[in-house]
């Protein structure tokens, strides 16, 4: 088989993968949301979770760059919650394609 051809065919699979398993978690509710959710998870999981991904990094830096300042002033917690474990938990914990329970 040509190489193009397997790199399009993987593509294919990789990108229909988000839509096959976003039913297999759904609570038995509407059809049309889960399709609806199925097709908001792939910008999600192909653009938003490798930005945010980023983002926890350069919040990681900032935290670690500012943080004499921070302890200086008392406030290194409300730094790491801020800088580094917000965008974790939008990166990590929130549910593919779920943007309306964002912390």
């Amino acid at each position: 088989m040509n190489n193009t051809l397997r790199v399009a065919i993987l593509t294919v699979i990789a990108l229909a993968s988000p839509l096959a398993m976003a039913d297999s978690g759904s609570k038995g509710s509407n059809d049309d949301c889960s399709v609806e959710q199925a097709f908001i998870a792939i910008p999600d999981l192909l653009v938003v979770r490798p930005v945010s991904l980023a983002g926890c990094a350069v919040g990681f830096t900032a935290f670690v760059v500012s943080s004499p300042f921070t302890a200086m002033a008392e406030c290194v917690d409300e730094s790491w919650d801020t800088l580094v474990k917000t965008p974790a938990r939008f990166t990590f914990e929130r549910d593919l394609g779920d943007f309306d329970n964002v912390k």
